[in-house]
């Protein structure tokens, strides 16, 4: 075999040629044959050549191996000449057998001369021509079964291409031929001189660009992952059509920037055009010359697929030359034909290495040319336009499009183009300052409506600190920040202190102030107390007086009524009544849209679950014209809430996942979910998903305060149900002390309950006792309904711990009731089982019996399985051989009693049968003082399992 001449090894894991190899290795394995590969600059000939030469049943015959270069005055018959030198080993074997034709090889071979047959006499140089190309002929027939491997084809002068249709037309018998070609660069082809043979012994493969899916695992490769991301991947492809030359590169400048753990497609736009690919196009246009240079530079110019009259018009061309400079380009793969008579570079990174090659001056005119040639199109497409005005230096033009297509995307709900367009233009140095105000203004006015990036934040901030704006310019984008960073981003505090600021620019502003004001209303938002949000409620309806913008009044209304509904007041019925259930401006209908959300917000936190579907349902209806994709996405959380409290709980789990992932990195819009989450987790006794939700919920939204005190209240339930009462004490007197300082206990309905067992669990009944007394007036006069059921629930577990069972049962029927008339089917249950243990320990089978069954079957009904089989469980303990009614047992041990003496006798403590049995160790440790006390005994230790 001969010596594989120098070549980059390749580093990569070969992908997407499975079945071109099969093909190419079936053809070469059954000589006579001849194998024409055809493809573009980069496309993977040279690999799959290189993956040919390593299978074993080819690397076991003789190999020859050589490529063509691109040379002005090329060598005759260069590649064959450099393969047959290498070959003495193989000569030296055979030189006997050769017959004298072979000797006219020793002035192009030298170093083979000694083993040759004498030189014949020279004849003219047609004969002589012929005697070379015998001569190669019978040298290559005499080294028996071989494979001939020309690379580059297209860069073969006349007389190498000559010899290779000679040698191949037909082959010798044992030789198989590989030839590798672009077509683009006019190589020699079948049907111009090749005469492939008749029979199956042949093949033309056309190599074609990678597919997305063998990009994706040649990028993997390359950046040492185990896969990549499915829209890196997708970008990647995108940006180099396939090209597996272009991948490598791209791929070799990505592995500098270090992002190669997990890339997303904005990696791509931070990396540089790789030099070689930047070199090979300046070489390129510089063999077709000055005249397809200049179409070519006008297509990367105008950067989209063109006609030729567009083409030619950047170009500043005559018509008559354009078109043949087109044929060309086309020829040599520079430009493709994308569509009927529309042209273009070939992927994205080509266009960039073809506009590098254009100088500046020059850049600046084609692209005022092709402003001038978009703009006396029908319909404009602005953004190219107001793209082609900043290339071209015409500033005022760029910002007077800009902001027409800032307008036009936001007309259509692209909001997320219009926010780029602001943003790329507010980082442009060359932004007249004039401008810089009105851009900045209105980026925070889109991004009120959008979905809005943590970039688009860092820029407001970046706008603020500059110092470039003036003063009202300043307010309206502290104001509109202030408002993003609320609604969207969960920062509260943050987004409270840049109002406050705004309010003060905007002194001269009074209208747009009271916006400010407005914003400042909601309860919900921050750690403030109540009273600082009512406050501003005042400001903000004074300010009215007189307002005639229908916009603002909607505004300040919607913030009022989600004030007193947030509180519960029994005023927000009529407030909301009077809102109006549409209106004709899209910006009214917005505000409209919000109030109603924002009451099925309130609505749900208050147990008013009916209202708050309702509210959904119109809030929905407002955004079907006035689309507000963070308000939209608000009201999928809300109703993820409703779904888990009311017992829906089928498709809940993929619904929040989805909402989820649409909130991206904007985590404040998906807290909801992840709270829906937490609670469907915790129903079904999964504590440790339902902390990990927990965990996502509070950081998604650590300065909402209704989420705040759920996530605390779920974290006292999950500990009180792994009896670390400490851990439960201590979260529960944390929760209550934030609900106390924000001063609206409607906010506590869930978590006042579980803090009152989490007291008395650990001993602190009169701090329970005060507790639930200081709800219980915290409520009154709310219309609360959820809160109401809670106070009875606390009021149960306190009685309970004070071993008065028999109002113990009373108050936990009762929230049983209030949760079922809500309806919170999973709470009533919960309520009933408390209910039936209370009844149990005041020896009252028959109630317990009746909440026992009631309670298992809403826990079956839901899916709850644990909780349904802990009833079951409770109910085959008391159930057996006990009679019906209240009795009292005097000097026996009642069902429960004995229950308790075995766990102590088995040495179980307080705390341990208190947490089997589900109790409070208070009711455990009355149950054994009784025990004692019928039993005779001075002594824990005395005890032996009761036996009746």
């Amino acid at each position: 075999m001969i010596q594989l001449p120098p070549v980059r090894l390749p580093t990569s894991v070969f992908v997407g040629r499975a079945t071109e190899l099969a093909e190419l290795a079936a053809c070469v394995r059954r000589p006579p044959a001849v194998a024409l590969l055809e493809g573009e600059a980069g496309v993977g000939k040279t690999r799959l050549v290189r993956e040919l030469l390593r299978l074993p049943q080819v690397a076991a015959r003789t190999v020859l191996v050589g490529a063509c270069q691109p040379m002005r005055t090329p060598l005759p018959y260069g590649p064959v000449v450099d393969i047959l030198r290498e070959t003495g080993d193989l000569l030296a074997g055979v030189a006997d057998a050769l017959p004298p034709v072979t000797g006219v090889l020793r002035s192009l071979l030298p170093e083979l001369a000694p083993l040759l047959p004498p030189e014949p006499e020279r004849g003219d140089v047609a004969v002589e021509r012929h005697r070379v190309f015998r001569a190669v002929r019978e040298l290559l027939a005499a080294y028996g079964p071989a494979l001939l491997v020309v690379e580059d084809l297209h860069w073969a002068d006349e007389g190498t291409q000559d010899l290779l249709r000679f040698i191949t037309s037909p082959p010798p018998p044992g030789l198989s031929a590989v030839f590798s070609y672009r077509r683009e660069e006019g190589a020699a082809l079948p049907g111009s001189g090749y005469r492939l043979l008749a029979d199956a012994r042949n093949s033309l493969l056309r190599l074609r660009p990678l597919d997305p899916g063998p990009v994706a695992a040649l990028a993997a490769d390359l950046l040492g992952t185990a896969e990549v991301p499915e829209d890196f991947a997708l970008a990647l492809h995108h940006r180099t059509a396939g090209i597996p030359f272009v991948i490598e590169e791209v791929l070799r400048e990505v592995r500098e920037t270090g992002a190669t753990a997990a890339p997303n497609p904005t990696v791509l736009d931070l990396v540089d055009i790789p030099d070689l690919l930047r070199d090979t196009m300046s070489d390129r246009l510089a063999r077709l010359g000055p005249t397809v240079s200049a179409v070519v530079h006008a297509a990367a110019v105008l950067d989209m697929p063109a006609t030729e009259h567009e083409i030619g018009t950047v170009a500043g061309l005559p018509a008559r030359r354009v078109g043949s400079a087109l044929i060309r380009a086309l020829a040599a793969a520079v430009l493709h034909e994308t569509d009927t008579g529309r042209y273009a570079l070939r992927h994205p990174l080509a266009r960039q290495a073809a506009y590098i090659c254009v100088p500046g001056p020059q850049r600046r005119r084609l692209h005022a040319r092709a402003a001038e040639l978009l703009a006396a199109a029908p319909d404009p497409p602005v953004v190219r336009l107001a793209h082609h005005h900043r290339r071209a230096g015409d500033l005022t033009d760029w910002v007077r499009k800009t902001l027409a297509a800032v307008d036009q995307a936001t007309e259509v709900g692209d909001t997320a183009l219009a926010l780029h367009l602001l943003e790329e233009a507010l980082v442009d140095d060359a932004l007249p300052s004039r401008a810089r105000n009105t851009l900045a203004v209105r980026l925070s006015r889109v991004a009120l409506n959008a979905i809005a990036h943590s970039s688009t934040v860092e820029r407001l901030g970046a706008l603020l600190r500059d110092g470039t704006l003036g003063r009202s310019s300043r307010g309206e984008v502290r104001l509109n920040l202030g408002r993003l960073l609320m609604n969207q981003a969960g920062r509260m505090e943050l987004g409270q202190n840049e109002i406050e600021m705004a309010i003060h620019d905007l002194r001269d502003r009074p209208l747009l102030a009271a916006r400010g004001m407005a914003a400042l209303c909601v309860p919900s938002f921050g750690a403030r107390p109540v009273g600082f949000h009512l406050r501003w409620l005042d400001e903000a309806v004074s300010a009215l007086d007189g307002a005639r913008d229908l916009e603002l009044i909607a505004s300040v209304r919607a913030n009022e009524v989600t004030a007193l509904a947030q509180t519960g007041a029994p005023a927000m019925w009529a407030a909301a009544a009077d809102l109006p259930g549409s209106a004709r401006s899209s910006r009214v209908r917005r505000q409209l849209s919000r109030a109603y959300n924002n009451l099925a917000d309130a609505a749900a936190w208050l147990g008013h679950y009916s209202a708050a579907r309702e509210y959904l349902r119109t809030g929905g209806a407002l955004l079907v014209d006035a689309d507000v994709p963070f308000l939209s996405m608000l009201a999928t959380g809300t109703g993820l809430r409703l779904d888990v409290a009311v017992g829906r709980w089928d498709g809940v789990s993929a619904a929040a996942a989805a909402l989820i992932e649409q909130a991206g990195e904007m985590g404040y819009l998906a807290a909801d979910a992840r709270l829906a989450l937490a609670w469907l987790s915790l129903a079904r006794d999964d504590r440790d998903l339902a902390s990990r939700h927990l965990d996502d919920a509070l950081a998604a939204a650590p300065e909402n305060a209704p989420v705040s005190l759920a996530v605390a209240t779920g974290r006292v339930a999950i500990a009180l149900a792994r009896g670390d009462v400490a851990a439960a004490a201590v979260g529960a007197a944390r929760a209550v002390a934030e609900a106390r300082h924000k001063g609206n206990w409607v906010w506590a309905a869930d978590l006042v309950p579980r803090a009152t067992r989490a007291y008395t669990r650990s001993g602190r009944v009169e701090e329970a006792a005060d507790l639930v007394a200081e709800y219980v007036r915290g409520i009154e006069g709310r219309d609360a309904p959820l809160a109401v059921a809670g106070a009875e629930l606390a009021r149960g577990v306190l009685a309970s711990a004070r071993g008065c069972h028999g109002e113990a049962v009373a108050r936990y029927a009762a929230a049983a009731d209030h949760y079922s008339a809500l309806p919170h089917p999973h709470a009533a249950a919960a309520a009933r089982e408390a209910a039936a243990r209370s009844a149990l320990d005041d020896g009252d089978t028959a109630t317990a019996t009746r909440h026992l069954t009631a309670a298992t079957t809403t826990f079956a009904d839901l899916g709850a399985a644990r909780d349904e089989a802990r009833c079951r469980q409770v109910a085959r303990r008391f159930r057996r051989g006990t009679p019906r009614g209240r009795r009292g047992y005097g000097d026996d041990l009642s069902p429960r009693e004995r229950e308790v003496v075995d766990l102590v006798a088995a040495g179980r403590t307080n705390r341990q049968i208190a947490q089997q049995l589900y109790l409070s160790p208070r009711t455990v440790e009355h149950h054994v003082a009784k025990a004692m006390r019928k039993l005779g005994l001075t002594s824990r230790a005395a005890f032996e399992p009761a036996t009746g």
